[in-house]
């Protein structure tokens, strides 16, 4: 009797996109030049006034899932399409301003699959100019870390890329930017908080840090690979280009996270809070 053919696994990407259309050309070429291609993709507008540049994707060979909403924020527009992509073996959430080499998919699944503890994965992001469309000396992230202070930051960005030689091998991180991060359908369903994926009260910043933390303390491992690339345009540069209602938004989802994770940092993200609150910092 023949052997039954080897399980094929299957990858489902989830992309929340918001005025986005400068992007959308580079991230369907992106993808659609992936070794391995995806068995689904899920584009979720989250209330883009125009969501027109969408059109765009018509002739993409991507078996494409579009969803068209209100502004429902990042939490909730990942969530809606997890719902679809739900049984999928792997999930890639991606930033439709994040660009993948062509090898990310059929690296990040070969290490997945030999590598069962791995819940999380996620590149080494170059930033890129999207004007320009030239990516730029300077590393956007490998993974998320505690800095100075205790505050949560992207580890590496604003280093040269040559400081990328330092990673040879694959290594553990605390938490994984979603801009690019692939994960584990056994993980992601392990750590469902009232049948919530992302925590949709934060609508939007700091809801990928929680999602890795939660992950990391059901036991999981988050993984930055090296061996893994891709580009990053990112909204902001710096703090002082983020709205004071972007920035106020951000340190409350901060101060939450610690507080729902119980880490004794709670303190640390309660001032910061207060200090974006009280004194516009």
């Amino acid at each position: 009797m023949p052997a039954a053919p080897a399980h094929v696994p299957t990858v489902g990407v989830i992309t929340v996109t918001h005025n986005s259309g400068r992007f959308l050309d580079t991230y369907l070429r992106a993808l659609e030049a992936q070794t391995t291609q995806p068995d689904r993709v899920v584009i979720v507008d989250s209330g883009s006034p125009d969501s027109s540049f969408l059109d765009q994707a018509d002739s993409s060979s991507l078996p494409l899932d579009i969803l068209r909403l209100q502004n429902v924020g990042f939490s909730k527009g990942n969530n809606l399409g997890w719902e679809r992509i739900r049984a999928f073996d792997y999930v890639l959430f991606l930033n439709p301003d994040a660009f993948l080499a062509p090898d990310f998919i059929a690296r990040a699944v070969a290490y997945m699959q030999a590598n069962p503890k791995v819940g999380l994965v996620t590149p080494s992001l170059i930033r890129y100019d999207i004007a320009t469309k030239t990516p730029l000396d300077m590393v956007d992230s490998t993974g998320v870390v505690r800095g100075r202070y205790g505050l949560i930051v992207e580890r590496d960005q604003g280093l040269p890329v040559a400081a990328l030689s330092k990673y040879t091998e694959p290594n553990v991180v605390p938490w994984v930017c979603a801009a690019a991060a692939l994960g584990r359908r056994e993980a992601l369903e392990s750590v469902l908080e009232n049948g919530e994926l992302f925590d949709e009260s934060f609508f939007m910043y700091k809801e990928d840090t929680d999602l890795a933390w939660r992950i990391r303390r059901a036991g999981w491992l988050n993984i930055h690979h090296p061996a893994l690339t891709g580009l990053h345009c990112r909204g902001w540069q710096s703090r002082k280009q983020m709205s004071r209602t972007v920035r106020l938004r951000a340190a409350r989802n901060e101060a939450s996270m610690y507080a729902k994770n119980h880490s004794p940092y709670v303190l640390i993200g309660t001032l910061k809070y207060l200090s974006v609150l009280l004194f516009d910092l």
